[in-house]
């Protein structure tokens, strides 16, 4: 097949390609401008090429074995390819080019009329025109000129003279903000009874009127911004927005609370950290209390997108609202994400009893570089990578959306998307993770595993010797390091090895080498506005804290006694109150911030 015809035209070149060039089999890996990457396939150790695309296919043993679905081709190339197929079109114009030019027709030895030697430029192009009307060819002297000139300009290419593809233009003429009206309308007409495109129309020229008044006192302007009722009618239909009307009002509510696209689908994620997803789900394992009683869990994690790794974890209890004692019921809270939020920006400790291959320093991660640039790696640290994220994707729940957690992201600049109600494609990461832990991790803790539903559920499970839950955050922190990161995904590829299936650290270690990426480590002073905030008024005795009194300690003796010599804290809308951060987890100490000094 190498070298016929057939053969090199079949398939298409892409990524994953197998090609036949220079009498051996290559697959292709990467493109980079007009380069293509190659990799031997017949198991020699010789190292990838980059060769030209047209050296590539203009070889005389050049064949596609095998192909993907659709051709990467570089875009001028492309241009021409388009351009195939209408040579004769192309020479026709060239033809009429060079008699406006010179006068004389190629092939032909005699001026036609209106090309003689004494016509001027203008002179011939208006011929031409005339000439092109009576064959049915409306095309004015003026383009004829402009279109002498760009070929000109091409050096007598005849390809510029080709019409292009003219373009769709969305919404046609009407007004962008007619379109933006027909859309809130629509909107907010959701959860409402549905109506016809009649009442909608009235609706949108209401809400022109009340924002565009004076438009509406001039005729012309006023038609230009509210189209005809046909007119209307049809954008109505091409945008959608008449289908989205006879929909049921379940379905247009459902539409009305979609947030705006991307909603986290196939993203380009070239880099750690760069798009995250994160999620809350129950645990399925009873753990004892701080009473002493069995109690249910849930789980709250953060998975990178770019290499699958576990950015950080957070176990916390989760009990419904007792009817009976009227206690108050217990979920994951704000504190809790921000706090696992805080533990994705430092590495994890091992732990007394781990195994030693849980150490970074035992696994693929590029422990010498990583300990370099951040001075708390030591061999104890575990293998997981710190990544710092860029944008989080989430679901709507409230401890997501809350006052506390929306302004640890913004003060740390990390985007925020949410994603859509009951569409769990849009973090399949984060949902993904939760099967792949009750699979190798829950289901193992033989002291509390409740089965993956109630029907399944063991019994005598609640007078176990059950754990408590800081001992299973650290198993599984221990199970992240030890297995889940340095297990191969077969999600995890290298695109100049796309045989090779990778780990998560393996992933991100050919990421780093790549783009040279490294997490900044926060200061101390940076962390504290990872706890709660809380606004207290400073006292001699002290301030209170949730029934708790706080004292300062003795090497911050003289600091509190500036802050109570200053009176009020002087911040508007705080009633002279002074900002303190604490965690609830942690109780036995609290963090005052003096503003006026910018210390702790």
């Amino acid at each position: 097949m190498a070298g016929s015809g057939k053969g090199r035209l079949a398939g298409s070149l892409s990524i994953g390609a197998r090609v036949h060039w220079q009498e051996r089999e290559w697959e292709v890996v990467a493109w980079q401008g007009a380069q293509v990457t190659l990799v031997p396939q017949d198991g020699g150790q010789e190292v990838p090429r980059a060769v030209s695309y047209r050296w590539l296919v203009g070889a005389e043993d050049f064949a596609v074995l095998s192909g993907g679905a659709a051709p990467a081709v570089p875009a001028a190339l492309g241009g021409e390819r388009r351009q195939a197929g209408r040579e004769e079109e192309a020479a026709l114009w060239q033809a009429r080019m060079v008699e406006i030019d010179t006068g004389l027709a190629p092939g032909r030895s005699q001026h036609a009329r209106g090309f003689g030697p004494e016509t001027t430029l203008a002179q011939r192009c208006a011929a031409m025109s005339a000439r092109l009307a009576a064959e049915g060819v409306r095309c004015s002297a003026h383009t004829l000129a402009d279109k002498r000139r760009k070929w000109k300009a091409a050096g007598e290419n005849p390809v510029v003279l080709l019409p292009g593809p003219r373009k769709g233009r969305p919404g046609g003429f009407t007004d962008p903000r007619c379109l933006a009206a027909m859309q809130e309308v629509v909107a907010r007409r959701a959860h409402a009874s549905d109506v016809t495109i009649d009442v909608v129309r009235e609706e949108v020229e209401d809400l022109l009127r009340s924002r565009y008044g004076d438009e509406f006192d001039d005729p012309a302007a006023a038609a230009a911004l509210l189209p005809s009722r046909s007119t209307f009618y049809l954008r109505m239909k091409e945008s959608g927005l008449a289908d989205a009307l006879g929909q049921p009002t379940r379905v247009r509510a459902a539409l009305a609370s979609t947030p705006p696209l991307p909603h986290g689908g196939r993203e380009v994620v070239l880099q750690p950290g760069q798009v995250t997803q994160t999620d809350t789900t129950p645990l399925r394992i009873l753990a004892r209390g701080d009473d002493g009683r069995p109690t249910a869990t849930e789980m709250t994690s953060l998975i990178d997108v770019a290499n699958h790794s576990v950015c950080a974890l957070m176990i916390t209890p989760s009990r419904p609202r007792d009817a009976e004692s009227k206690q108050a019921g217990q979920a994951t809270r704000a504190i809790d994400l921000t706090l696992m939020l805080a533990h994705a920006f430092a590495p994890w400790p091992g732990m007394p009893g781990w195994d030693p291959l849980s150490a970074a320093a035992a696994s693929s991660l590029p422990f010498g570089a990583l300990r370099a640039a951040d001075e708390r790696f030591t061999e104890a640290t575990a293998a997981r990578p710190v990544i710092r994220p860029e944008l989080i994707v989430y679901d709507q729940g409230s401890p997501y959306v809350s006052e506390h957690f929306t302004e640890v992201c913004d003060r740390l600049r990390i985007a925020r998307r949410p994603a859509r109600k009951k569409t769990p494609t849009d973090k399949p990461l984060a949902e993904h993770f939760f099967t792949t832990l009750a699979h190798r991790f829950s289901q193992h803790v033989t002291h509390g595993w409740q089965g993956r539903s109630h029907k399944r559920r063991g019994r005598g499970i609640d007078r176990m010797p059950l754990y408590t839950i800081a001992e299973l955050q650290q198993m599984a922190q221990e199970w992240v390091a030890l297995e889940y990161q340095q297990t191969p995904d077969a999600g995890l590829r290298d695109p100049l090895r796309p045989h090779v299936v990778l780990s998560p650290n393996d992933m991100y270690a050919v990421q780093v080498a790549r783009s040279g990426y490294r997490a900044v480590p926060l200061s101390p002073a940076q962390n504290r506005f990872f706890l709660l905030p809380q606004w207290v008024t400073p006292g001699k005795g002290g301030f209170m804290i949730n029934y708790r009194t706080y004292q300062p300690v003795a090497q911050d003796a003289g600091r509190y006694r500036e802050i109570l010599l200053r009176g009020g804290s002087k911040l508007p809308g705080r009633n002279d109150r002074w900002e303190c951060r604490f965690n609830p987890y942690r109780p036995e100490r609290v963090w005052l911030y003096d503003h006026t000094a910018d210390t702790w």
